[in-house]
């Protein structure tokens, strides 16, 4: 099995390397956030083990359970308080 480094700089048939696909899926992924944010949404996201979270517009997180069926979560604990959730980077640059 090769590792990210062997296969970053292969060219795809779009012409774009694997690293340039990857840089603009992140930035199309940032940009989703913070138009979700603007309009005062929070943006659910998981971790590798399956959890999933919710990204707050004012940089906080939150562990939710879902249920799917009734298509609805509850809010279990806050994992990162204002400012400093997983995706609070991207609030930097618009507070200054």
């Amino acid at each position: 099995m090769c590792d990210y480094a062997h296969i970053e700089n292969i060219r795809l048939n779009n012409g774009k390397t694997v690293k340039e696909v990857n840089a603009d899926v992140r930035k199309e992924v940032e940009n989703i956030y913070l138009e979700g944010w603007s309009k005062g949404i929070s943006i659910p996201f998981w971790d590798r083990e399956g959890r999933f979270y919710l990204a707050n517009p004012d940089g906080s997180e939150d562990l939710v359970e879902l249920d799917r069926r009734k298509r609805s979560f509850k809010v279990v604990s806050r994992t990162a308080e204002k400012g400093k959730g997983r995706y609070a980077y991207l609030l930097k640059p618009l507070l200054g």
